[in-house]
């Protein structure tokens, strides 16, 4: 019997190894596509967590023991559900509160670390690597942030002047000057968090919050630098930025 043409047998063979290579070559392009779309998911959660982190600092009372904010606990809600709806993965359901690990008689204190952390479930399409990375093709992707409170009292002292203005007095006397403003000297707030630091910057006489920058930091946070040398007599209206 002739053999086959030699043409034909090749086409054959490449048919073949065709065949054996495409489900490898499909199963890479699933993986890649899966990874993608958990690294940018996680890029997004990450994201949405800050968002939740920054909004609790800036809404501590909402959170309060004694009187909680239901209307802010709520805008929260909503804020947290509105980022997270672009992400492909399943959120927790209600929206897990921000913790406040260091809270004071059930207050949130101005410097107090605030922490929001969320747990997305991501679907994995590629059937072998969910069976492996995840339960029941699930696989859970967590992020966090945390933020300093930056609205409300600095331990226990509420945020105002700490000197009263005076009130003006009519001059004896058509030639006398105004008095000068306050001065204050400057404190060392370097390797203080952010609580004692503000009350040391209080207690000097000055009337205005620190400035953290940037407000983002992890448990324990300690001021590492500071805008203005300590000693340095500034107006008591002065504000100083630190750093960790």
């Amino acid at each position: 019997m002739p053999s086959a043409p030699h043409g034909r047998r090749s086409r054959g063979q490449s048919l073949v190894e065709f065949t054996l290579v495409l489900p490898i070559l499909l199963l890479l392009i699933l993986v890649g596509l899966d990874f993608g779309r958990v690294f940018l998911g996680w890029v997004e959660l990450n994201n949405v967590v800050r968002e939740a982190a920054n909004y609790a600092a800036s809404n501590p009372n909402a959170w309060n023991s004694n009187t909680p904010d239901v209307t802010a606990q709520a805008a929260y809600q909503q804020l947290v559900t509105n980022d997270a709806s672009g992400i492909n993965c399943t959120m927790p359901s209600p929206v897990p509160t921000p913790a406040f690990p260091d809270g004071v008689n059930g207050s949130h204190p101005i410097g107090e670390l605030v922490t929001a952390s969320f747990t997305c479930q991501f679907r994995i399409i590629t059937p072998v690597i969910s069976n492996i990375v995840g339960t029941n093709g699930l696989l859970a992707v967590s992020a966090s942030a945390a933020f300093p409170v930056t609205n409300g009292a600095i331990l226990g002292i509420p945020i105002g002047p700490a000197i009263p203005t005076p009130t003006p007095t009519p001059s004896a006397s058509p030639t006398a000057s105004p008095s000068a403003p306050p001065t204050c000297s400057v404190p060392n707030l370097v390797g203080e968090g952010p609580g004692p630091a503000q009350n040391d910057w209080t207690k000097a006489g000055f009337t205005t919050p620190i400035v953290f920058n940037p407000l983002e930091g992890t448990p324990p946070y300690k001021i590492g630098s500071q805008s203005t040398i300590p000693g340095t007599i500034e107006l008591c209206s002065s504000t100083i930025t630190v750093a960790k």
